[in-house]
This record gives structure tokens, C-alpha cells and sequence, in this order.
């Protein structure tokens, strides 16, 4: 009856350790997320497929800004502002997108524009 039991055991521990090896989803607090950079230029993988990435560019009116990891296609969402001292109306117009990176165009009230920007994309990664 003790080498049955301690089978049991046995048997019931390599059941649960299996069952827990192949879940990928992710707790309430997302600390099991592995796959993120929090750093100025940084993204967070959701393990549902969902990618943040945020980060800031350089002046210049035409800029092409590489992603830290590539988006799963071309269907994100780009969000820009500028970051100026200068109380100007200045727009940054994405002209231009691919998986790893986009394009930006930018414009002041008078003429074109070229102060630092901050981003945020949202789309997919798988």
C-alpha cells in the first residue's frame, strides 16, 4: 500500500508539472510577460498578440523611425507629438508605414517643422 501511494504521488506531481508547461496565459498583473523593454524607446508584448511600443525621435523634417521589434503587419496605429518649447502648431504626419518602422514628415505654422517627438504605436505582434 506505500509504493501504491507514493505512486500516486508520483503520478499526480508529473500530471500537474505537464499541465502547467504548455499555458501561455499571462496573470492578472502580467509578471509572467517576459517579452518587454521598458526602456525610452521600449515595447510590452501582451500574450494575447497585443504590442505597445513607445519612444521619441530626433529633429528633422523627414525622419524614419525603427520600431524595437517589428509589429506582425501594417495595420498599428501611430500617435505623434511634438516636444517644443515653441507654442507653434506642429504637426507630424506619418507618411509612410512598415512593419519595422514608419516615416514622419514634419510641419510648423509657416514652415516645416523639425523638433524632437514623442510616439506611441499599438497593434499586433503575432
Amino acid at each position: 500500500m506505500i509504493y501504491f501511494s507514493r505512486k500516486l504521488v508520483a503520478i499526480i506531481v508529473v500530471i500537474f508539472a505537464q499541465s502547467s508547461l504548455g499555458t501561455n496565459a499571462a496573470l492578472k498583473d502580467f509578471s509572467n510577460v517576459t517579452t518587454k523593454s521598458l526602456s525610452q524607446n521600449g515595447y510590452y508584448k501582451l500574450p494575447d498578440g497585443l504590442l505597445i511600443q513607445w519612444g521619441t525621435g530626433g529633429n528633422g523634417v523627414n525622419q524614419i523611425v525603427y520600431f524595437p521589434t517589428s509589429f506582425y503587419n501594417t495595420s498599428y496605429v501611430v500617435v505623434t507629438t511634438a516636444i517644443s518649447s515653441v507654442m507653434n502648431s506642429i504637426v507630424k504626419m506619418i507618411n509612410g508605414k512598415n512593419i519595422s518602422y514608419f516615416k514622419v514628415y514634419s510641419v510648423g505654422p509657416t514652415i516645416e517643422a523639425g523638433e524632437i517627438f514623442g510616439w506611441i504605436a499599438i497593434g499586433r505582434w503575432k
